[in-house]
């Protein structure tokens, strides 16, 4: 972090734009995998908590190095960074849910809508612009995300798995919603007080799954969860700069990179090897996404 971080307003630029949201979500899709690192041993409420609270010791301790920074935490929108961290806590908890109650696979190809929800939202809320072919492209990248998760066994949906179904389309546009909140907080307030309120506000939320679910860990591994924080912190940053950047409908379809880096991090960790038709995925994704980055540029 430096004091750069801290500018309310930076010029609009497609490209960087994306370039932000891209490593946002490599930071995120790391932080999603820390549940399977652990060997499934942390549940996701202990795990998202410490993420909360990592991510607020972070910047308790940024405000007493710099006390100049603590001006800029006030906020006259409160009221819209509780609803973000509502709307983000929400979409998560939706998100666990469904993944533990139908197949991972197909929870994660309706939770990949929220990337076409973005999309949506800014058009018809931001009154942002997207011609036809913006949206050729972006239907490009969800078509590569159907592909990969697809050909990984995603196939259909059973009639037992309309609930779980049904949460996990909820959270989907829950995480949607978030976004629109983060670009709308971007443009506004400094980039301090975006991360403060929403790691406070998250860190109140999530205690009560993770006192649910509560199992004692040593030293060393509530260390090493509490790093979360701070690489949380990084993400959101990432957002923050993206949003400022580009419209939230440009960024929407960006979304699906996860899988991209889904597919580096099961090689990296889990020695896994996507098949030839999951590359082709990938290309559809990235071909989209470099449309989208170097279109209107402004």
């Amino acid at each position: 972090m430096t004091h750069v971080i801290m500018k309310p307003d930076l010029p609009n630029n497609n490209l960087a734009g994306l370039f932000w949201a891209f490593l946002g979500v490599g930071l995120f899709g790391f932080i999603y995998i820390t549940g399977r690192l652990s060997g499934g041993d942390i549940s996701a409420g202990q795990l998202i908590w410490f993420r909360y609270v990592g991510a607020l010791i972070t910047i308790v301790l940024w405000i007493m190095i710099f006390p100049s920074e603590r001006r800029k935490v006030r906020s006259r929108q409160v009221p819209v960074h509780g609803l973000r961290a509502i709307a983000g806590g929400g979409g998560g908890m939706a998100a666990i849910y469904a993944a533990s109650h139908m197949s991972v696979t197909s929870a994660t190809a309706i939770g990949l809508l929220d990337g076409l929800f973005v999309i949506i939202f800014g058009v018809v809320l931001l009154g942002e612009r997207f011609s036809a072919r913006q949206w050729a492209a972006a239907a490009l990248c969800l078509l590569g995300a159907a592909v990969v998760v697809f050909t990984s066994g995603a196939a259909t949906v059973q009639i037992k798995d309309m609930l779980p179904a049904s949460v996990a389309l909820l959270g989907a546009i829950l995480v949607a919603t978030e976004s629109i909140l983060i670009k709308k907080l971007a443009r506004s307030e400094a980039s301090i007080s975006v991360l403060f309120y929403v790691s406070l506000f998250g860190t109140i939320l999530f205690s009560i799954p993770a006192v649910a679910s509560w199992k004692p860990l040593d030293p060393v591994a509530t260390g090493l969860l509490l790093l979360l924080g701070p690489i949380a912190l990084a993400g959101q940053l990432c957002n923050i700069f993206a949003f400022r950047q580009s419209d939230a409908a440009l960024i929407g379809p960006i979304r699906y990179t996860w899988i991209i880096w889904g597919a580096l991090f099961g090689w990296l960790f889990f020695g896994e090897v996507p098949l030839a038709v999951s590359w082709g995925g990938m290309l559809f994704i990235f071909c989209g996404g470099c449309y989208l980055a170097f279109s209107r540029n402004r």
